[in-house]
This record gives structure tokens, C-alpha cells and sequence, in this order.
């Protein structure tokens, strides 16, 4: 198991479209990937687990991956969170 912690630099913190390219990421690879926020613990593989923890601009978040290429499949999620998922 892996984890890293990134601050969401979105102006409309995970909205529809960063949750949609966080899911999109997590689901290409095989391990299990989770987003740890204030007291949630959401699916990263799931649109509506991300939306429903209303993730606002300047929280940190913690990605936290467990199982084959759990490695590759933070540093790609975390890298993501930190460019804004090139929507800023």
C-alpha cells in the first residue's frame, strides 16, 4: 500500500470534470485506489463516490493505492491533482 497527499488547486475544487479524469485514471489501472478527504474515504474509480465528498478548492487530499502497479497509478493521479488535471 502506497499513499501521497496533493492540494486541489481547481477553482471549483472536484467538479464534475477533474472527478471524471480522477476516475479515469484509477480505473486504468488494477489496484485499488482510494481518496481520503476530511473524514470520507471515497472509491477513486467512482465519479459519484468523488462528487459526494465536495472536494473544494485548496483542501488536501490523500490518494491512497493498494495492489498491482499501485505505484505508477499514485504518481499518475498525484501528478494530475497537481497540474490541475489541466483544466486551471
Amino acid at each position: 500500500m502506497v499513499s501521497g497527499k496533493a492540494t486541489v488547486i481547481n477553482e471549483k475544487g472536484l467538479h464534475i470534470k477533474p472527478a471524471g479524469k480522477m476516475s479515469s485514471i484509477a480505473l486504468a489501472y488494477p489496484c485499488m485506489a482510494y481518496l481520503v478527504i476530511r473524514e470520507y474515504r471515497v472509491n477513486a474509480k467512482s465519479v459519484l463516490g468523488i462528487l459526494s465528498a465536495q472536494v473544494k478548492k485548496g483542501e488536501e487530499i490523500e490518494i491512497v493505492c493498494d495492489g498491482e502497479q499501485e505505484q505508477e497509478a499514485l504518481q499518475e493521479m498525484l501528478a494530475a491533482v497537481r497540474a490541475g488535471f489541466d483544466l486551471t
